[in-house]
């Protein structure tokens, strides 16, 4: 099926999601409150950390909190992608996503991007704006090159989450279960706030290959930063290659043991 289309298709179901979002305004605009604060006091705590030294791991205060937006940014825009993976599980359990696999549509549509969370928007634009603010407040030296590389790098690094986000569907398929993968998904994911340079040994492992999160959030911000090695660009492009072909082969292994309501 065309892009275009597969495209047209998310844009109805995106609409249609909207507007069962506005259908109760005073609920959404908590929820976005919520998540601006949370944002807010994200940046307080890495600030409250990183002024007590004058340094960690190299790492100074202005580079701490250009880590910390991106990081934020990053998981803002995942959360606005791949929201409907938290809803996988009952479309499971009511035999609904056997007429989801009889559709002109990729198999995993539905549990990935049949509900964009528009709730997450009103904060990506902040966020994107305190990045903008924060890099000329800490007069970091900006070239075209390093945006490039930054917004190459942010696309890589929701292409890993795209595949993280499809193996935990997978496992939904054969185990019927997403909220703990999810919640041990984003626990790990709270470690890119900072840098993962500074940690250490097994934890580090696991960051760097097993749950990518130094793909996800700290090379993005090393990208816009300047701060990339060639190692570092070969490690994230293969890297992201590997999860996705892994990500695709689980997802075809797990539709292969799928139990439908007819079988």
């Amino acid at each position: 099926m065309a892009i275009k289309h597969i495209f047209h298709v998310w844009l109805l179901v995106a609409q249609n999601n909207l507007q069962n979002q506005l259908l109760t305004i005073s609920s959404s605009l908590l929820f976005v409150v919520g998540k601006i604060l949370t944002f807010v006091f994200t940046l307080l705590t890495v600030s409250a950390i990183f002024t007590t030294t004058s340094a960690i791991q190299g790492y100074t205060l202005p580079q701490a909190v250009i880590f910390a937006v991106i990081f934020s940014l990053v998981d803002s825009s995942t959360q606005f992608l791949f929201r409907s993976i938290y809803s996988f599980r009952p479309v499971l359990l009511r035999g609904e996503f056997d007429l989801d696999l009889v559709k002109p549509l990729p198999s995993f549509f539905r549990p990935l991007f049949s509900g964009p969370d528009f709730l997450d928007l009103p904060l990506i634009v902040i966020q994107l704006g305190a990045l903008v603010f924060f890099f000329f407040k800490y007069q970091f030296h900006f070239s075209p090159v390093y945006l490039l590389a930054f917004i190459a790098f942010f696309t890589i690094a929701l292409l890993a989450a795209f595949s993280l986000h499809l193996l935990m569907a997978a496992f939904s398929i054969l185990t019927t279960e997403i909220d703990n993968i999810t919640w041990i998904y984003r626990s790990f994911i709270r470690a890119g706030l900072v840098p993962t340079d500074i940690y250490q040994g097994a934890f580090r492992f696991i960051l760097d290959y097993l749950v990518p999160v130094t793909l996800l959030v700290t090379l993005p911000a090393k990208a816009l930063l300047g701060l990339l090695t060639l190692p570092l660009l070969l490690y994230a492009l293969l890297l992201s290659f590997i999860f996705l072909l892994f990500s695709l082969s689980f997802w075809r292994f797990a539709l292969r043991r799928y139990t439908s309501t007819g079988s």
